[in-house]
């Protein structure tokens, strides 16, 4: 009897561990949401990571924010997101880790409460689609 109290105890700290394991390890699915103009795709874009770095004159056709991934899993999607939309240039603002959710997981193992509480954030990065003026 005391064994079967004792593997169930185990069982139970086994998939506790294992949805921890598979949380950590989730998909890198990457969101991009836009607001702005557009235009004919293009096959180039520039890029820039200051304002003050653009030489030609352009106009802002919008601005996007994609989240998930790596950093260069996120600037290169974004960087496609500029070509479909018909950009010229993309600046890169910066980039910030935002919360995504909250999970707290509370087991009862005999006498043991087992509370793990895990946040999850995701990397965030934005940008803004430039048009050059001699494009327009």
């Amino acid at each position: 009897m005391l064994n079967a109290s004792v593997n169930g105890k185990i069982i139970v700290l086994l998939m506790v561990v294992l949805n921890l394991f598979l949380t950590a390890c989730g998909g890198d699915d990457i969101d991009v949401d836009y607001l702005g103009d557009f235009y004919t795709p293009t096959s180039h874009v520039d890029v820039y990571f200051s304002e003050d770095d653009v030489t030609e004159g352009y106009l802002v056709m919008g601005h996007a924010a994609a989240d998930g991934g790596d950093t260069e899993a996120l600037q290169e999607t974004l960087i496609e997101k500029a070509r479909e939309n018909g950009a010229d240039g993309i600046i890169f603002e910066g980039f910030d880790r935002v919360k995504t959710g909250e999970q707290t997981i509370v087991n009862d193992i005999g006498d043991v409460e087992i509370v793990n509480t895990d946040t999850k954030s995701a990397l965030q990065v934005k940008a803004i689609f430039i048009k050059y003026n001699k494009n327009l």
